[in-house]
């Protein structure tokens, strides 16, 4: 029920009518009622009138009439109702003005109150007009949760508000449905096989069907060791097994664990399986695992996890909820980011660590707007976080430049700091304290607070940005590590070469929860959960997944997340962005123009800043520290430069034309002398004496000299660079 294109005439009612939010009128409609008696309003501001101007106004000149938008899906279906006309308008919505509620009280009493279904209140809130996104209607038959509806507020989220519409997990394809059937030989034969190898070898040790455990991919058989049994004599006089109050077997002697260990190669030749893998004990269970692939194994999709009952009431909980897969028993598993509060991938390529972090976006997607959750991506091989560029989640634009990743995890230091000193004021401890007392001034009417969303950094990959800059990657990711869990800042670390260097000491302390995928080597594995298994993974998404709370880890398949589903929840969330943005336009909100294609915006705080020269493009990272260093020497030179900062020839170089640039140290000079170190770095007074520091003999000059022509070689010829080497301190051309 909307505004039809002509107005018709109905016989005055009894009964008053609420205000209309549209375009700023408030036309009567007779399906609003108030109470029995009430006399209408007057208000000069309400006037309305037919499309011919025949009807005539009653005593306040207001007509009541029926309004319908009508069946079809044009987002040019906006009236505006004028005197004597009603136009069509492309146009979004228009703010109506202030509205004095005691004035209207007898008015809006008993007003029905009941939401418009969405299609209709998408249509009367309005639409820029501009069809270059698809509509929602055609991303899925049912694309949106009603009960999760919302109504925006382009002033701010002063009320903990917003209108972003979460998705529907109807954009996700629908789980294949497979018999959980072995081909061949079935579980009771395999028990009975694992059961007679074992004796065959002389290991007492039973296989009970109860503690067969069906799978995905995996099936995982239950080992009893049990033992010599003792033996008494019956009344017939046969020898019986002696068995305790609750039925069972006493035995003499048990069975070691470590010799059913040892047979694990002779198990996985006797049952013909590509690998297995054991784990004694199971916890909790009084049996050793003996897990093998599933000859019929199945997909775990994402949407039969996002849909189960484990994770609908997990999700109540925290905004974090990620979908992890399901166990060796079939159980659906579920994390929570908020309480891990940090997240370490890793694995062989192929092995399914792209995906996982995929499912992690997704159920962050799914469940949190962007007032809820914001996302920081680094990826830096360009291909796999990139598609999520544009989503309204983003603080900023999916990093993919090496250079920018460690401004941008100081930009996350720094806020991580305001928030902190922002709790201390407020005398909060974490985030859900802040949200709890934002709250309680909402309730009583101070909106001073506002909305804190959390904040998930995610690192694709690891290794790239400890090649570039080890020291100052590892030590940001290890601060984050130890202190954003309050502020609500969280890190998702991801790696495919889990060796020492890359994942190192300090990033594994404080980095607790870790999922390992298949892996080449136990060395990887051991590097990665302290423990040995991930060698004999299946890949595709088998993982082992170690809580930060558990001694080991479990056996998950990960669910899995198709490159479809993952535009459709992408285009989904750009669509919204785009509507929004001309929303907030249309209403004067903003100061920023219309949005006409994808939104790319960066959120105030977060911009890189740069520093650009004819040489280079970005400032060196390391320049500060440069300058302490000719500072403290009161001289400078490549070699000194390489050897205080553990750097290489190209970029201690570069540092060294950077300090030139800024007049902080003098030009090359002839004879291969240290540079000068000038005053306060404007090119005046000259400090010390030709870059020599107090206590240095010839013999160090000579040593520098000698290292520096050195380690210029060693450049040139990795450069390919042949020939004389050049006069110039440094000519890389």
């Amino acid at each position: 029920r909307g505004i039809t294109h002509s107005a018709q005439k109905k016989p005055p009612a009894n009964n008053a009518s609420g205000p209309s939010p549209f375009l700023g009128q408030r036309p009567r409609f007779s399906r609003y009622s108030s109470a029995p008696g009430a006399s209408p309003p007057q208000d000069s501001r309400l006037t309305s009138a037919s499309a011919a101007g025949e009807e005539e106004e009653d005593d306040e000149g207001i007509i009541e009439f029926e309004a319908d938008f009508g069946d079809e899906d044009d987002p040019l279906n906006d009236i505006n109702i004028h005197k004597q006309q009603i136009s069509r308008i492309p146009r979004g919505p228009r703010p109506a003005p202030p509205l004095d509620l005691a004035e209207h009280s007898d008015a809006i009493q008993g007003v029905n109150q009941q939401p418009l279904p969405f299609n209709k209140a998408e249509k009367a809130a309005g639409r820029n007009g501009e069809k270059k996104f698809p509509t929602l209607e055609s991303l899925a038959p049912n694309p949106l949760q009603k009960n999760q509806s919302r109504v925006y507020n382009p002033g701010g989220d002063a009320e903990n508000e917003s209108s972003w519409k979460l998705p529907d997990t109807a954009l996700l394809n629908n789980p294949v449905e497979v018999k959980m059937q072995m081909l061949g030989d079935d579980t009771s034969t395999l028990a009975k096989t694992i059961q007679d190898t074992l004796r065959s070898f002389r290991v007492d040790a039973e296989v009970k069907q109860e503690d067969i455990s069906i799978g995905p991919t995996v099936i995982r058989f239950g080992i009893r060791p049990t033992g010599k049994p003792e033996l008494k004599q019956d009344a017939q006089g046969k020898y019986v097994p002696v068995k305790d109050a609750g039925g069972n077997i006493v035995y003499e002697s048990r069975t070691r664990v470590s010799r059913v260990m040892a047979l694990q190669n002779d198990l996985a030749l006797v049952l013909e399986a590509k690998t297995i893998r054991m784990e004694a004990p199971v916890p909790g269970r009084p049996y050793i695992g003996v897990e093998i692939p599933n000859k019929n194994s199945r997909l775990v999709t994402l949407r039969e996890v996002l849909e189960s009952k484990e994770y609908q009431a997990a999700k109540v909980k925290s905004k974090l909820t990620i979908a992890l897969g399901k166990d060796v028993a079939g159980a659906v598993r579920v994390g929570d980011l908020a309480r891990m509060p940090h997240l370490l991938i890793a694995g062989a390529t192929g092995a399914g660590k792209s995906v996982c972090i995929n499912t992690i976006i997704a159920s962050i997607l799914t469940q949190a707007g962007p007032e809820d959750v914001r996302l920081l991506m680094v990826d830096p091989k360009m291909v796999e976080l990139n598609m999520y560029s544009g989503i309204p989640h983003l603080l900023f634009p999916v990093v993919t430049e090496v250079e920018r990743v460690v401004p941008l995890l100081r930009n996350a230091i720094s806020e991580m700091e305001k928030r902190y000193r922002q709790f201390s004021q407020l005398g909060v401890r974490n985030l859900d304290g802040y949200r709890k007392l934002r709250a309680e001034k909402i309730a009583r009417g101070d909106l001073s607070l506002k909305s804190l969303p959390a904040i998930v950094i995610i690192i694709d990959e690891l290794a790239d940005l400890m090649m570039a800059a080890p020291e100052e990657v590892e030590g940001m990711i290890c601060r984050l590590a130890q202190l954003a869990r309050a502020t609500g800042i969280h890190l998702v670390v991801a790696t495919q070469r889990p060796s020492v260097d890359v994942i190192t000491g300090l990033i594994k302390a404080n980095i607790p929860t870790r999922i390992s995928f298949m892996v080449s080597s136990a060395v990887d594995s051991r590097t990665i959960i302290d423990m040995g298994g991930a060698e004999r993974l299946l890949g595709k998404g088998d993982m082992l997944y170690l809580p930060a709370d558990a001694g080991r880890p479990e056996r998950i398949q990960g669910s899995f997340l198709a490159d479809d589903e993952a535009e459709k929840l992408v285009a989904y969330w750009r669509m919204q962005a785009v509507e929004h943005i001309n929303a907030a336009h249309n209403a004067g909100n903003v100061g920023r123009p219309a949005a006409t294609a994808q939104p790319q915006q960066v959120e105030p705080g977060w911009e890189i800043k740069e520093h650009v020269s004819d040489d280079f493009e970005l400032e060196d990272d390391l320049l500060e520290r440069a300058e302490e260093v000719v500072r403290e020497y009161e001289r400078a030179s490549i070699s000194l430069l390489q050897r205080r900062l553990r750097i290489g020839y190209s970029r201690a170089a570069r540092l060294i034309d950077l300090l030139e640039e800024r007049g902080i140290i003098g030009q090359f000079e002839s004879g291969g002398r240290s540079r000068e170190v000038l005053e306060g770095g404007n090119g005046y007074e000259r400090r010390g004496n030709n870059g020599g520091g107090e206590g240095r003999t010839v013999a160090d000059e000579v040593a520098d000299i000698v290292a520096e022509e050195k380690a210029r070689e060693e450049y040139l010829k990795k450069q390919g660079i042949t020939g004389k080497p050049p006069t110039h301190e440094h000519d890389e051309s």
